[in-house]
């Protein structure tokens, strides 16, 4: 009997909200679920220079379905402005709050996961989804929609390029994550002059800003360009954010470990292969040891990937500055190519072959 009567109260209360049903759920006309203004206020400009911070907060009213005790689960949705949510894009996770604060990197991450450019102004629409109940029948409501112009960031990158050539085909640099903008990569450089051009909407071209030398070795936007007088390879790092610093020093590499033959805690010099953009060594190398990858001009370490390795040390997820031994296969001593490939910044990788 107490089963018939929730079922009918549960009946009556689909009749009185107006309700319409598919095939899957129940949508009903919204009762009490009011999206309010915005606070701040938009259009917001997504940045990575001072962190995670909050970029809006967003608050509604519960919805009423006619059962005080049990509350609706909600979650934000967004899409793209005049597209009446025919493709929504879930924007937070699911719960009975009925207020949710945008963070800079969760709200970047889904645009950009969602097709959305960076640097590139995006009109969206704003809505909240209430469900009611479980089962293949919940309740659904959604709010009234705001709209709201949204510009987010791409991970900061770079392009030094040599003055006259194409910035689209010049070596790149990346920051270590969304929130910084420790600029990394190498290159083999020729002679020349040199500037630092940004990207636009993932897009490298002669006519975005470009960063150079403010005349006392700080980089500032449209600073004068900077001369490579010698051809070589080359670390090149440069810091848009607070610092506005930026380096071009030459950098070898070598290997070194106890895998190597003795003495095992000195460089063995490898090889720059111009035309593989690689360098190379075949070396005789211990089964059962390890080596790491160290810059011969500097303490500079490579090693396999370690997870705690963050900021500065992050080298992709292949290798870390300071990461672990990479150990050789079997016990006994063989004759391998050592490839070390630093052409994708923060993406470095290694190849150990046997001959």
């Amino acid at each position: 009997m107490k089963n018939i009567l929730k079922t009918t109260i549960f009946a009556f209360l689909l009749l009185a909200i107006g309700s319409c049903t598919t095939d899957t759920k129940v949508v009903a006309v919204a009762k009490g679920l009011v999206l309010h203004p915005m606070t701040p206020a938009g259009p917001y400009v997504l940045s990575p220079v001072n962190g995670d911070v909050d970029v809006v907060t967003l608050t509604w009213d519960m919805a009423d379905n006619g059962v005080a005790s049990i509350p609706s689960t909600y979650v934000v949705e967004i899409a793209k402005s005049g597209t009446s949510f025919a493709n929504p894009i879930t924007a937070s996770p699911s719960s009975p709050a009925i207020t949710y604060i945008w963070k800079e990197g969760y709200l970047n991450s889904i645009l950009l996961a969602n097709g959305f450019l960076p640097d590139a102004p995006a009109d969206i629409d704003i809505r909240i989804k209430s469900t009611f109940g479980l089962g293949f029948y919940p309740l659904i409501q959604y709010s009234n929609v705001l709209s709201a112009k949204v510009t987010p960031f791409a991970q900061s990158a770079l392009a030094f390029t040599k003055v006259g050539d194409d910035p689209a085909n010049a070596p790149k640099m990346i920051s270590s994550g969304l929130f910084t903008t420790d600029c990394e990569g190498y290159a083999y450089l020729v002679p020349g002059s040199y500037k630092f051009y940004t990207s636009v909407q993932n897009t490298y071209q002669g006519t975005n800003p470009y960063y150079g030398d403010n005349g006392s070795g700080a980089i500032v936007l449209n600073g004068s360009a900077i001369n490579i007088t010698t051809a070589g390879f080359y670390m090149i790092k440069a810091d848009i954010g607070t610092k506005m610093t930026y380096s071009v020093t030459p950098s070898e590499w070598g290997i070194f470990g106890l895998a190597k033959p003795f003495p095992s805690s000195a460089n063995k010099k490898m090889i720059f292969d111009v035309a593989s953009n690689k360098w190379t060594l075949t070396i005789v190398l211990a089964g059962g040891k390890a080596i790491k990858f160290r810059n011969t001009a500097s303490t500079l370490i490579l090693g396999g990937f370690d997870a705690t390795k963050v900021g500065v040390d992050f080298a992709g997820t292949t290798m870390s500055y300071n990461g672990k031994d990479i150990l050789l296969p079997g016990t006994t001593a063989a004759t391998y190519l050592v490839t070390l490939d630093l052409s994708s910044p923060r993406n470095y990788s290694y190849t150990l072959v046997k001959q």
